[in-house]
């Protein structure tokens, strides 16, 4: 069966003109992570929000680091189910 990998996309999330920032992986490179689960926490200005995963399966990469700065649309990591 073929692996199959799902990005983690920073999503509209309705703050417009506010800078988006990571602030904590809440998952770590190679641990197994289930669809809904809490993933990245990232912050934009005050406001604290959890990204979800977007399927179940191993966090294989993570594309930003803390305090980096996000973009609408950018990859943030990726889960690949076997």
């Amino acid at each position: 069966m073929s692996e199959r990998r799902h990005a983690l996309i920073l999503p509209e999330l309705g703050l417009a003109g506010v800078a988006i920032t990571a602030s904590a992986w809440l998952s770590e490179v190679g641990t197994r992570v289930y669809e809904g689960d809490r993933l990245l926490e990232v912050s934009a200005g005050e406001v604290i929000i959890d990204l979800p995963s977007p399927a179940t399966g191993v966090l294989v990469e993570q594309h930003v680091g803390e305090d980096d700065e996000l973009h609408l649309g950018q990859v943030l990591g990726l889960i690949e189910e076997a």
